[in-house]
């Protein structure tokens, strides 16, 4: 995800222009005054345009300190006071142009125009609240439910299950319902003398895939996460959301999870991006039998995002390191995901993606599930995942809004011990839709 652009308030622009051609053309301008004057007022300018309000504030000041005649220097501060929401402030300087007997009249009227809309954005609530939802429904066929294909007896939810040689596979149906709540404040923070925006972000999701085969592998995930959000538009975007999972396998409970998932993204500027992200979770199960795997999972990882083909292609590239802990060690490990995603509009409508990753599984103990008599082969898997998707979105009739979206994709887990070598194939179906 990008930031936005840094730009000034829209309805600047012509009063800017306006202005600016007033001042550069008469003695309060800067044209006549000596080149430091000039240079630091240019500085100020590119603070400003980078993001970094409070630092120009503080450039503008200075020039004004030793130089209070230059009204163009004053017109740009009250214009960065606005960006800054400190509107008493702005309409300060803005009075002061106006009250200087040699301002020309078209000058007053843009520069009163201006007033009355600083006087608006003042009124208006300290906060917005955005809300939004979305629905996700359709089929799903996954070729292995039962995931590890060997023989041996495998404990699911306090059961026993003899693992058959065959895999098995089955139709479901894939449901994602999830709500969405930001607060944005709306006086920005100073942040390294730049404008940033603070959020407060909350979200609530259900996910669900029933099989019509075999209910012992059905999958139910409800989450929720909440936490701050800083946007300094077009430098750097970051959160830290608190997040909770209950998972429920085979219609009983599995386990629950507590994660933070702290983020930061740098704008690197042409819709490119750098991703560095982290995160921390504790998982506790529900039953006796599955308590040694009771531990915590640190993450890390970076990525690169770009947008290319005036945009209408997108690639991401990135790793992950991961370390699980767990009171039994044989299902503790540490690993390496490797991943690249990619997307490309082929109409206004229609949108290809691929994915691709590979992971990495080292256990730190011996495996005594398949075999318990083995006291010294200790587990590791690679796993490569690859898929490719299709998206439509549909813009007339009774599914307007609505898109239509299609992806295949394939599993292959290659381990040390026979029994967890196993392939997966995903197909799914749906339709979903955004509402705000």
């Amino acid at each position: 995800m990008h930031a936005e652009k840094t730009g000034r308030i829209k309805p600047i622009a012509p009063v800017v222009l306006m202005v600016i051609a007033y001042l550069t053309s008469s003695g309060n301008g800067l044209a006549e005054e000596v080149d430091p004057v000039l240079m630091q007022f240019e500085e100020a300018m590119d603070e400003r345009e980078t993001g970094k309000i409070y630092d120009a504030i503080k450039m503008f000041e200075n020039i004004l300190s030793t130089h209070p005649y230059l009204n163009r220097a004053r017109l740009e501060l009250a214009i960065a006071y606005h960006e800054a929401s400190l509107y008493q402030k702005a309409m300060e300087q803005f009075q002061i142009v106006l009250d200087d007997p040699e301002t020309p009249e078209s000058v007053r009227l843009a520069i009163l125009a201006y007033i009355e809309q600083v006087s608006q954005d003042a009124l208006r609530p300290h906060g917005t609240h955005y809300y939004s939802q979305y629905v996700k429904a359709g089929l799903i066929y996954n070729s292995n439910i039962n995931v590890v294909p060997g023989v041996g007896t495998v404990i699911v939810n306090g059961r026993e299950f003899f693992l058959p040689s065959d895999e098995i596979g089955s139709i479901g149906s894939d449901i994602v319902l999830s709500a969405s709540h930001r607060y944005r404040r709306k006086k920005p923070v100073n942040i390294d003398g730049a404008r940033t925006s603070f959020e407060w972000q909350s979200q609530a999701s259900v996910s669900s895939n029933l099989y019509i085969e075999t209910s012992d592998f059905d999958l139910n995930i409800v989450s929720a996460d909440t936490g701050p959000a800083f946007i300094s538009a077009g430098r750097w975007l970051g959160a830290a959301p608190l997040r909770i999972d209950y998972v429920n396998l085979g219609h009983s409970s599995l386990a629950t999870a507590f994660s933070v998932n702290p983020y930061i993204s740098f704008d690197l500027g042409n819709y490119r991006s750098v991703l560095i992200e982290s995160t921390l979770l504790t998982r506790d199960y529900a039953d006796a039998v599955n308590e040694p795997q009771n531990g915590k999972l640190l993450m890390a990882g970076a990525a690169y995002t770009s947008l290319l083909q005036k945009l209408n292609t997108g690639i991401e590239a990135g790793f992950r390191y991961r370390k699980r802990s767990a009171d039994d060690d044989q299902f503790a490990y540490d690993g390496v995901t490797l991943y690249v995603s990619g997307y490309t509009a082929i109409t206004d409508l229609r949108t290809v993606y691929l994915k691709a990753n590979a992971r990495t599984f080292n256990y730190k103990a011996p495996d005594t599930i398949i075999d318990d008599s083995n006291t010294s082969l200790i587990r590791q898997d690679d796993e490569l995942t690859a898929s490719i998707g299709y998206s439509r979105d549909i813009k007339s009739g009774s599914l307007d809004n609505w898109t239509i979206n299609t992806e295949i994709s394939y599993t292959y887990n290659k381990s040390n011990i026979d029994a967890y070598d196993y392939d997966r194939l995903l197909l799914s179906l749906d339709l979903s839709r955004y509402f705000q």
